[in-house]
């Protein structure tokens, strides 16, 4: 499938065992053995929905750094745009969430080692053939999601572009797949998923950009920063990242980052 051959670097693993999705937390004080985890399910196959139930990547990512705290891990389903702010005012201990690393976003929070780099791509209709890279992209209708990088991005590249803003990643793809939109910019295992599981659309796998680093987002001068890394080297060494691999992106050995 094609989402599971798209290269992506994987630079910290997770232990293989999995503790059950919790509910989600409310802003009061936790209990000792919580670890409050903001999320924004919809970034498949970093968190989603399936049958009622938060899974992905990043929600065993979770599990597992929890488990090495001694903690249990305590899901908060919020929008992507809030993420950052639940983290800075103690509503949530950590947020993992597909987070890219960036300066900016370091002005407001804390990140941990990179456990994922992985670049940006493009996904178009599947019957438009005359856009096939970014200078085609002057003057179309591109649907993004508000609060990203992918966002930040495009706009900085194709400046003359009509922008169709959205909430989520899905309703950037079924933009595109319903020709409402001509094209969606995204990480590129995200793209992936999607051209495989919706239909009607084709992905343009050159990266556009060097690979980026997706970590944790924690509080300014927070302890558990160090902590957070220390059981990110602690789960590399596990030896499950090959098990992890497989189960989410079908790789079962590293590979460097586009």
């Amino acid at each position: 499938m094609l989402w599971r051959v798209l290269r992506l670097a994987v630079v910290a693993c997770f232990a293989m065992v999995v503790a059950a999705c919790g509910g989600a937390s409310d802003a009061g004080q936790p209990a000792a053995d919580e670890l409050r985890v903001a999320i924004n399910p919809g970034f498949v196959p970093f968190e989603q929905i399936e049958n009622g139930e938060l899974v992905g990547f990043d929600v065993d990512l979770a599990n597992a750094l929890a488990a090495k705290l001694g903690k249990t891990a305590v899901f908060d389903q919020m929008p992507f745009t809030s993420l950052l702010a639940s983290v800075s005012s103690g509503r949530a201990d950590i947020a993992i969430s597909g987070i890219l690393d960036t300066p900016e976003r370091r002005k407001e929070v804390a990140f941990s080692q990179a456990y994922v780099n992985d670049s940006f791509v493009l996904t178009v209709n599947q019957d438009n053939q005359s856009i096939t890279d970014l200078e085609d992209l002057a003057g179309a209708k591109i649907a993004v999601q508000v609060g990203t990088v992918p966002e930040e991005f495009v706009r900085e590249k194709v400046p003359t572009a009509e922008f169709v803003t959205v909430q989520d990643t899905p309703s950037a793809f079924q933009l595109v797949a319903q020709g409402r939109a001509d094209a969606v910019v995204t990480d590129a295992p995200v793209a992936g998923y999607y051209v495989d599981k919706v239909g009607g659309l084709r992905l343009l796998p050159t990266p556009l950009n060097t690979a980026q680093p997706i970590a944790a987002v924690l509080p300014l001068g927070s302890p558990m920063v160090e902590q957070v890394n220390t059981a990110l080297d602690e789960l590399d060494a596990d030896g499950t990242l090959a098990t992890l691999r497989e189960k989410w992106f079908g790789e079962s050995t590293p590979q460097s980052g586009s």
